[in-house]
């Protein structure tokens, strides 16, 4: 029992630390120049062909959401990691998420 509560906790810390480092890469990095308007437009792009790597790439380009590294995932993890990375960037920015 104590094995598996450990076990939670340590991933409940790793995915703590992973959110806050991308947070401070977000804050510092290519998000800070784009506005939460074009951050939403973005998303909404993505959103509505969720096949489209063009729409991904422009995304990925505002938030940071580095979308090569996960090659082997499938449409709806993409898409999740995307929504999940942009609400992280206007949140970072003080706006409402997505």
């Amino acid at each position: 029992m104590y094995r598996t509560l450990f076990g939670a906790s340590l991933l409940i810390v790793l995915a703590g630390c992973e959110m806050a480092g991308q947070a401070k890469n977000i804050s510092t990095g290519d998000a800070a120049a784009f506005s939460c308007d074009q951050i939403r437009t973005a998303f909404s792009a993505y959103e509505a062909d969720r096949t489209s790597f063009d729409a991904l790439a422009e995304l990925s380009g505002m938030t940071g959401f580095d979308f090569t590294q996960t090659a082997t995932q499938t449409a709806d993890t993409y898409y999740d990691k995307a929504r999940n990375s942009a609400n992280l960037a206007l949140i970072v920015k003080g706006c409402d998420p997505l």
